[in-house]
C-alpha cells in the first residue's frame, strides 16, 4: 500500500468516528465508555492483533526459527482461544493497543522514503499511536480515565468528536 492510501484509509476512519461522535454523542459517548468490556469488539480486535502480528512477522528474518513461520498461522487459534478464556478483563482495550501498536508498521514504511515535510504528520501521528498502544496493552484501565472527563456532557463529546474529524481531514 501507498503512503496516500494508508493516510487516506486512517484520515477516513478518523473523521468517520469524529462525524459520528459530532452528529450523535450520547450514542459515541456510550459506546466509547462500554468498549473496554464489549466482547464482541474484544475478539474481532483481537484477532486483528493476532493475524495482523502475524503477517508482520514473516516478513522478519528469525535465523534458525525462519521454519516455524509458516507454523505461526497455525497458533492464532490456539493464541485467540487462551487470551479470550484467561485474559478477558478489558480485553477491548488491550485489544485495540495490540493495533494501535501494528498499524503504523506499514504506514511508517511507506513514509520512509518521501521527503515531503508534509510526512511529519503521519510519523508524528504513528508515533502517538505506538505510545498509546503500549500504554493501553499495560494499563487499559486507564482507558476510560483518560476519556470520562472528555467525555461528562454532550459538549465535551462533541469536542473531542471535533478533534478526532479534524485530525482525519487533516490527514485526508
Amino acid at each position: 500500500m501507498t503512503l496516500a492510501q494508508i493516510t487516506g484509509g486512517v484520515g477516513g476512519l478518523l473523521a468517520a468516528v469524529g462525524g459520528w461522535g459530532i452528529v450523535a454523542p450520547a450514542g459515541f459517548r456510550q459506546a466509547t465508555i462500554a468498549l473496554p468490556r464489549h466482547k464482541i469488539a474484544a475478539w474481532i480486535l483481537t484477532l486483528i492483533a493476532l493475524a495482523w502480528a502475524v503477517h508482520e512477522m514473516q516478513a522478519l528474518s528469525l535465523g534458525g526459527l525462519d521454519v516455524w513461520k509458516q507454523r505461526a498461522y497455525y497458533a492464532i487459534p490456539v493464541a485467540f482461544y487462551f487470551i479470550v478464556v484467561y485474559l478477558d478483563e478489558l480485553l477491548a482495550a488491550r485489544a485495540l493497543g495490540g493495533v494501535l501498536l501494528i498499524l503504523p508498521t506499514p504506514w511508517l514504511d511507506a513514509a520512509r522514503w518521501f521527503d515531503s515535510d508534509w510526512t511529519l504528520v503521519p510519523r508524528v501521528t504513528a508515533y502517538l499511536m505506538v505510545v498509546a498502544g503500549m500504554y493501553l496493552v499495560a494499563t487499559p484501565y486507564r482507558f476510560r480515565q483518560w476519556l470520562l472527563p472528555c467525555l461528562d456532557n454532550g459538549p465535551r463529546a462533541r469536542g473531542l468528536a471535533g478533534v478526532l474529524l479534524a485530525l482525519g481531514v487533516a490527514h485526508l
